[in-house]
């Protein structure tokens, strides 16, 4: 499967500062390639997503993507609250 990034996720990335953070972050893509179906897909009108659950300290984080034929689309992280706005 290929991995693709949205401008979003790609200036997101871009920001962290923490190789904590950074790490967690790469843990959590690796898992998502290993098994893409391992988020929970989301409803309503975020029906597209999934979102993937990670940690980064005592920070509890959510990892939103999509999965398309032979792609895997990184949407968007972060807290969960403001997460799932656009």
């Amino acid at each position: 499967m290929r991995l693709l990034e949205t401008a979003k996720f790609k200036k997101q990335r871009k920001k962290l500062r923490s190789a904590l953070e950074k790490q967690a972050l790469k843990k959590a893509i690796i898992d998502i390639m290993e098994n893409p179906l391992a988020g929970k897909k989301l409803k309503g009108e975020l029906s597209p997503y999934r979102s993937l659950r990670f940690s980064a300290g005592a920070l509890s984080q959510r990892l939103i993507y999509q999965i398309e034929s032979d792609s895997i689309i990184l949407v968007s992280f972060g807290p969960r609250q403001g997460i799932y706005k656009s």
